[in-house]
């Protein structure tokens, strides 16, 4: 802690924090930084069975409330991630004491008729004929090298538009390095299916209880139910606001410094 204001920031699913090290290096100067990695990611244990995503939220509440006391009474925000966008609503809601406001990019919030049916499909146990999930059981876990990785991954998919630097990082710090110099994901497949497979229980609720100022950031070519969700956000609570940045669901990592300096010119004007 060094009396500087406070971000704690929360990943995607099969991302992990420091994969998102090019754009919260543009924090650094004016900000502290607590990088919190969820179940599986990053050096994070994978444990057993992903509990959900209502009880991870609290197990990330848990994890900063052991350490929001070491910086005293520094502003602090709450950003993530898509995912980590919801664990921090989620934890804002149940604890507003705990950070000052939120920056939320591409939360995937599903709008409520959506979350019902995703919720119905995981208690019938249907949910892992859905896509993504069918998509995380079969991803490709490990590469002979790091050209290998880099070549597989490079301009695809998820990865699609992503700075070169972005992708190293990714490359980095979501994967491990063998001593023959094989590289594997950190995140099992299981627990990024999982996380898919599931949804928050009570998050428009949550949502509509949020009283700190909140910001979301949505790609203009996210997934069409993100920007959806906007109308029913604003709808819902009125101390959201709404930037639009050009880019995918992974905006801020195919423009880390413009999204940088969006988020920053944010918080200069509320906090």
């Amino acid at each position: 802690p060094s009396g500087k204001p406070m971000i704690h920031f929360i990943h995607g699913n099969g991302f992990c924090g420091l994969t998102f090290e090019n754009l919260l290096s543009h924090f650094q100067a004016d900000y502290d930084l607590f990088i919190s990695d969820g179940q599986g990611h990053g050096d994070s244990d994978a444990g057993g069975k992903y509990p959900g995503w209502n009880r991870s939220a609290k197990y990330f509440a848990e994890v900063w409330s052991n350490f929001e006391g070491m910086w005293g009474k520094v502003p602090r925000i709450a950003m993530g991630h898509s995912y980590g966008a919801i664990m921090s609503t989620l934890i804002m809601s149940r604890q507003p004491k705990l950070f000052d406001m939120g920056i939320l990019m591409d939360p995937v919030y599903m709008p409520p008729v959506m979350a019902r049916t995703a919720t119905s499909l995981k208690t019938l146990g249907l949910s892992k004929r859905m896509p993504l999930v069918r998509q995380a059981k079969a991803r490709t876990e490990s590469w002979e090298n790091f050209q290998a990785v880099w070549d597989y991954l490079y301009q695809r998919g998820t990865f699609k538009g992503w700075k070169d630097e972005c992708l190293k990082s990714y490359i980095d710090h979501a994967l491990i390095e063998s001593d023959d110099g094989s590289m594997r994901l950190k995140c099992p497949p299981r627990i990024e299916a999982s996380i898919f497979s599931a949804y928050a229980k009570g998050l428009w609720p949550a949502i509509r209880r949020i009283e700190a100022p909140m910001t979301m950031l949505y790609g203009d070519r996210t997934y069409p139910f993100v920007k959806r969700s906007k109308a029913k956000v604003h709808e819902a609570n009125l101390n959201y606001d709404f930037i639009e940045m050009p880019g995918g669901h992974c905006f801020m990592q195919e423009q880390p410094e413009r999204t940088a300096q969006e988020i920053k010119q944010k918080l200069r004007f509320s906090l």
